[in-house]
């Protein structure tokens, strides 16, 4: 198992833009970094879910199966633009809740953040062409797998986790600058349409 070259694999897919990257940073600014940890913790918990797809198998049937893949990359560019649409719609509300009042409801539960995350996750084709053609090929079945199998997957949650609390992190620092009301629409309406534009792509995108 090169273990080194699955890291630099992992530390690229990770830091590199994507839906779960964007969602933290919307997080992060929008609600502060405690309770965008709850996306952070429902994205790593979609990687790994993932990985045990991989594990039983399931994997290789879903992306060997284009009907099967098609339906899971078209639900996940619908909920990307769904969220995309619902920021854009959204009303400014400040992270602590303290001001604009009127729309203080506004601000999502922890469950409705980690369910966000964990779905846009969990559909992402990346993810699951990730799982199921390069995650197996570093499994050396002349070695315990199980042990491999911890090893990988953690490895990949542990830097997944680590720039998406570095992203919630540097995200949170520009929340000062989201306490005027006409800069957070502002704000709702390009983090609305990167989300519309990444579940277009999805959606209209061909399996390769």
């Amino acid at each position: 198992m090169d273990y080194f070259l699955y890291l630099g694999i992992c530390i690229v897919a990770t830091a590199s833009p994507g839906p779960a990257v964007f969602l933290s940073i919307k997080n992060g600014a929008k609600y502060g970094v405690r309770r965008a940890l709850i996306g952070v913790v429902g994205n790593v918990v979609a990687m790994l879910t993932l990985a045990s797809v991989s594990a039983v198998g399931l994997g290789a049937v879903i992306l060997a199966s284009p009907v099967l893949y098609t339906v899971i990359k078209v639900i996940g560019g619908l909920y990307l633009i769904y969220l995309g649409v619902k920021a854009w719609r959204s009303q400014p509300v400040s992270r602590d809740g303290d001001r604009f009042t009127s729309v203080k409801l506004a601000i999502p539960s922890r469950l409705k953040l980690f369910g966000e995350t964990y779905v846009v996750g969990l559909s992402n084709p990346k993810a699951i062409a990730f799982y199921t053609a390069l995650f197996p090929q570093f499994i050396n079945l002349d070695q315990p797998v199980f042990l491999q199998f911890v090893i990988l997957a953690g490895t990949f949650a542990i830097c997944s986790f680590l720039f998406l609390v570095t992203y919630v992190v540097l995200a949170s620092r520009l929340g000062s600058y989201l306490e005027q009301e006409q800069v957070l629409v502002w704000f709702n309406r390009i983090t609305g349409g990167i989300f519309v534009g990444f579940g277009s792509a999805l959606v209209f995108s061909n399996k390769t």
